[in-house]
């Protein structure tokens, strides 16, 4: 969620104004800010080929997921490479996973595995800014994540009232506006949709303010507007009104609070999915895709802070507490999205920053791993029941058809029907392509 600090306030606005932005904080500051700077970002939008998808939901697996141990399993390596875990086969004769993904498995025929996603990078600031961005990290610039460019080029959702670009419980390390305007940052729920008493903050009205005491309270920002004579004029001045009008629409939008209304699903949904942060988050976005939203995202980071950094107690760790709700949720949302007739429209997209050494290290965990990484993708142009890609039988290095972040982001905007040689405007007004000489990867479609 974008924020304004009170700083920035400061140096924008005079005194009177501030005062109107003490009254706009009964409506949502934050909120209002996002909405705020909209319009600002100028850029130039090239022409992509007819989008395939019209929305994408990114499962971000924070921390780094194991390929050995997951997607890519090595059954004749050593047993200090292959680890404890064995293969089954999948709904794809050939196709085979890791045993603690056993629904995964028999969903194979909707998804696509790369096996040969590659980068340099092992830190995991680093790698996190590769892969959500598509650019290796730069000291002079980060770059906007896929969902940023995605509200960027999209200046509105199809929804109407409901923000182009979501994330959920949190905001991912590198998921947000990169070099673009605040306004480009994605709509955070910033709560657990598995917590029964869930709210989104930003969409719910502070307590005993009513529907008529916004209304008098809008008044009263309009009545202030005509004190504000002494403000410079700039971008962002002109345009606050505009955007205090979408903040007050989006706060007051039956359609905003009915999306993000988990409880209203039935029961058997809600247990398909899975009680828990990751199955529940993947309904909601489901929920909000359904509504129009262009981008989801969604935060995994397990039951504990270090997510998928399983540097140690690697097996246990993946059996009991990460992989269930992965392929309990991730298979559920598949088969739901195919069965309303949206898979075909709506890309899923799961992947962490890396994968994991090939080595289980003496903590019976495994380190950092840029060099190899397998990722999931579904729905949205992607053919079903392929493998693309091999490693070694390390599982340490692609030995065929290797994949860049740079490409992923390619096929991403492609799909979506963003032209990759588009580009963006940063703040000082140079030009930036979307995608660091990468390919589509066409196989895949």
């Amino acid at each position: 969620m974008a924020h304004i600090s009170e700083t920035a306030w400061n140096s924008l606005l005079s005194r009177r104004s501030l005062l109107k932005a003490g009254v706009l904080s009964t409506l949502g500051l934050d909120l209002a800010g996002l909405l705020r700077l909209r319009h600002i970002q100028a850029s130039e939008q090239g022409a992509g080929q007819p989008a395939r998808a019209d929305a994408c939901i990114l499962i971000w697996l924070a921390g780094g997921p194991s390929h050995i141990d997951t997607l890519d399993p090595k059954p004749d390596a050593g047993v200090d490479v292959r680890g404890e875990f064995k293969p089954i086969e999948t709904a794809c004769p050939g196709i085979q996973v890791s045993e603690v993904l056993p629904r995964i498995a028999a969903s194979m025929n909707r998804l696509t595995l790369i096996r040969g996603m590659t980068s340099p990078e092992a830190d995991h600031d680093r790698a996190s800014h590769h892969l959500m961005t598509g650019y290796r990290p730069s000291p002079a610039l980060v770059y906007p994540s896929h969902g940023s460019v995605v509200n960027a080029v999209r200046e509105s959702s199809r929804a109407g009232s409901l923000p182009t670009y979501v994330s959920m419980p949190d905001l991912p390390a590198f998921g947000g506006a990169g070099y673009l305007t605040p306004a480009r940052n994605p709509f955070s729920t910033n709560a657990d949709p598995n917590n029964p008493r869930f709210r989104v903050r930003d969409l719910t009205p502070p307590d005993r303010l009513n529907l008529a005491r916004l209304q008098r309270r809008r008044g009263m920002v309009a009545a202030l507007d005509q004190f504000a004579h002494d403000v410079p004029p700039s971008t962002l001045t002109t345009s606050r009104d505009q955007f205090t009008e979408r903040a007050f629409d989006l706060l007051t939008s039956a359609t905003a609070q009915e999306a993000f209304a988990i409880d209203r699903e039935p029961t058997e949904t809600r247990d398909a999915y899975g009680r828990t942060t990751l199955g529940q988050s993947c309904l909601l976005a489901r929920r909000l895709v359904e509504r129009g939203v262009g981008f989801v995202t969604i935060d995994d980071r397990g039951t504990g802070q270090l997510g998928w950094d399983t540097h140690q107690q690697n097996f246990p760790s993946l059996k009991d507490r990460l992989a269930p709700p992965l392929d309990q949720g991730l298979s559920a949302l598949v088969a739901d999205l195919e069965s309303r007739g949206l898979l075909e429209r709506t890309l899923v997209l799961v992947m962490g920053e890396f994968g994991r050494t090939p080595k289980i290290n003496p903590t019976a965990g495994r380190d950092h791993h840029g060099r190899a990484n397998s990722i999931i993708l579904a729905g949205g142009g992607v053919r079903g029941g392929q493998v693309l890609g091999r490693t070694d039988r390390q599982g340490d290095s692609p030995e065929d058809r290797p994949v860049t972040p740079s490409d992923l982001a390619a096929t991403v905007f492609t799909l979506l029907g963003i032209n990759p040689e588009t580009k963006l405007l940063s703040q000082d007004q140079q030009p930036i392509r979307l995608v660091d000489q990468g390919r589509c990867v066409t196989e895949i479609l």
